[in-house]
């Protein structure tokens, strides 16, 4: 890896927050090997500085990742001054050029790829950890953007500090002290104009929600709601692991896929049972409400037998004495069948 850079100095303050993060949150364990993901823009610039900074500290070698999505005239020059940078600072980098990404969903299929090339560098490099610059900003952002589609408490909890092989260091430092940071150690860095276009949700929530919350209750608003997504993780992982417990003594493996016995989801709170059927079936987006059904008719004193649909050909068959999460019919629409 680079040598790594002193601690003191310009920025010291930022690089001491960004320790005790990384070590309250557990993020890398001493001689990791981390990808720290480099767009060019102030957040990852200064997570790049600031990881090398503390290399010494956690015993951590670097390299970078850089995806060039192509989506801006200038993306190639601006891939091609992160890969020499990093090369010139002694860092590995690990850059591709995505393919064509225009069409619906742009920002969602962009952020697959990147993910997935990631992935898979940190694989082939034995990287165990993945660094990402997302700042406190976004994680605010991130929960008011769910709230807006409805999310629980899973999706409200936003951006967690550690998600599995993913690290956000700068989970707890605000966007514009990046951009200082970068500044005051004269850090060169790329400004995407992609920031800036309000046909991105992000950027709506950003230059339209916080800013009148933050005109209205002041920049200390941010950090507030930042609390609330750190309580809401807690809660989130409280609730997960009540859930992960009583799951092998409700639900049974069967040919089509889980049933779960009715008389003990009712004795439960419904996010509880909202909870255990979801690990029944499995990380889908489950646009037709189907769960939702499934635990509302638990509700009825009677537990009428129904069906309902709920995502990529699955089905929920409800009685008094069984759920039964059938994972080989499709299902296109809720049906119930009355008794």
């Amino acid at each position: 890896m680079a040598a790594t850079r002193r601690l003191g100095g310009p920025g010291y303050p930022l690089v001491e927050r960004v320790k005790r993060s990384v070590e309250r949150h557990r993020m890398v364990k001493r001689g990791d090997t981390v990808l720290v993901a480099v767009s060019g823009g102030p957040d990852s610039t200064c997570l790049l500085d600031v990881m090398a900074r503390l290399g010494d500290t956690f015993d951590l070698s670097l390299a970078v990742g850089h995806v060039d999505h192509g989506l801006g005239a200038d993306s190639a020059e601006v891939a091609s001054r992160v890969a020499s940078e990093s090369a010139e600072a002694g860092f590995e980098a690990h850059v591709v050029r995505a393919p064509d990404l225009a069409g619906p969903n742009l920002q969602e299929r962009a952020r697959n790829f990147r993910l997935g090339f990631l992935s898979t560098v940190a694989e082939r490099i034995g990287a165990a950890r993945v660094a990402t610059g997302h700042t406190l900003d976004d994680r605010v952002e991130t929960t008011l953007a769910r709230l807006i589609h409805g999310a629980g408490t899973d999706g409200l909890a936003g951006l967690r500090p550690a998600d599995g092989p993913r690290i956000r260091p700068l989970i707890e430092v605000r966007r514009a002290e990046t951009r200082t940071y970068c500044e005051e150690l004269g850090l060169a860095f790329y400004d995407d104009p992609a920031n800036h276009e309000l046909r991105f949700e992000r950027v709506g929530v950003r230059e339209e929600v916080l800013r009148a919350i933050t005109e209205r209750w002041g920049v200390g608003a941010m950090d507030a709601i930042a609390r609330s997504c750190e309580r809401l993780s807690e809660d989130s992982d409280a609730l997960g692991g009540i859930a992960d417990r009583l799951y092998p003594s409700i639900a049974t493996s069967v040919e089509s896929g889980v049933q779960l016995a009715t008389p003990d989801l009712v004795k439960l709170p419904r996010g509880l049972r909202r909870r255990l059927l979801e690990q029944a079936v499995g990380r889908v987006r489950d646009r037709s409400g189907g769960i939702e059904a499934v635990l509302d008719r638990l509700e009825d004193d009677t537990v009428a037998p129904a069906s309902f649909a709920v995502a990529e050909g699955m089905k929920v068959g409800v009685s008094s004495d069984t759920v039964v999460v059938d994972r080989g019919h499709a299902a296109a629409a809720e049906s119930v069948d009355r008794p």
